[in-house]
């Protein structure tokens, strides 16, 4: 057996095993993308955002049967097997690239969609229905208070019938919370919006980087398998 087909072979093997660890991790990442837009989809409105989560977890799935097929098709060397491995290798890889270009395409299109809709949000708030919900939530996790500045209260109709801040403006370890725009010490001060889309850009960006990151694993699994199927033949006849 020649260096490049030993090498070929056993590069091959891991791939295998790297994808049955890496289903398992693609999976996680392509819900954790999607609980986080169902957290904030009142404000994302478009699914598009979701597109390269799918993505992922359809890759997560083929992985899981690719990962199988890799480990009984290289030890083996199985013309056949290495012929699958190699088709749905490059689905995956196809799949990966296009998940790529659809994430930097939508990239910029998720600020302007997400302002209008938590301008709506904020000016709407009530405190009782499903999008007060919603802001509240957004402020007790991402600890803020406002879209653009915990001022912004001031000018909803909230603040001007109930002269307050919504109770998700306070800090979690305030005593007895004055929910007033002049008691700093006890509400939050950091505005939602641009720590809305420094969370959902973090998690598209991730998303991204652990696309290519196997892409490039799946371009040299690609290579190694033309040299396994290329090895000469086991069954060769000398000349006596």
């Amino acid at each position: 057996m020649g260096i490049a087909l030993f090498t070929s072979k056993t590069f091959l093997f891991l791939v295998s095993l790297i994808f049955l660890a890496a289903s398992v991790g693609l999976a996680y990442v392509g819900i954790s993308t999607i609980v986080t837009y169902k957290q904030y989809e009142n404000l994302l409105g478009n699914m598009y955002v979701m597109l390269p989560s799918v993505i992922i977890l359809a890759i997560a799935v083929i992985m899981f049967f690719i990962a199988i097929l890799g480990c009984c098709s290289t030890t083996q060397e199985s013309c056949c097997g290495l012929g699958c491995f190699m088709f749905l290798i490059s689905i995956i890889f196809v799949a990966g690239v296009t998940a790529i270009i659809l994430g930097l395409v939508f990239v910029d299109k998720i600020n302007p969609e997400l302002e209008k809709n938590m301008d709506t949000l904020f000016k709407n708030y009530n405190g009782a229905d499903v999008p007060s919900s919603t802001v509240d939530f957004i402020q007790e996790q991402l600890e803020c208070c406002g879209r653009k500045n915990y001022t912004d209260w001031v000018e909803t109709d909230w603040y001007l019938n109930n002269k307050s801040l919504p109770l998700s403006c306070c800090k979690k370890n305030a005593q007895d919370c004055q929910l007033v725009i002049g008691q700093i010490n006890d509400i939050y001060t950091e505005a939602c919006e641009p720590k809305l889309e420094t969370l959902i850009h973090q998690v598209l960006r991730y998303s991204l980087f652990v696309i290519l990151g196997f892409a490039i694993v799946e371009l040299l699994a690609m290579i190694s398998i033309c040299v396994v199927s290329c090895r000469p033949s086991r069954h060769t006849y000398q000349l006596l």
